[in-house]
């Protein structure tokens, strides 16, 4: 119980740490990244789904075609 009392004060001290920066330039490139990546993520998505929409269309298009 002792151990994880500390793991959770240790816890709860770099969190206090990170959250009081005098600079905020932690917060500010954290945010900045994570914008960035999940900006990147989205655009990455819609390729694929793209792509995959397009293939699609033409497995439709052949199956079509060589059906009737």
């Amino acid at each position: 119980m002792n151990k994880f009392k500390n793991i959770f004060n240790k816890i709860k001290y770099k969190i206090a740490e990170f959250v009081s920066d005098e600079y905020g330039g932690n917060l500010v490139e954290y945010a900045l990244l994570l914008g960035f990546a999940l900006f990147v993520f989205f655009i990455i998505i819609g390729v694929i789904t793209s792509i995959l929409n397009w293939t699609m269309g033409l497995s439709n298009d052949f199956f079509t075609i060589i059906g009737g």
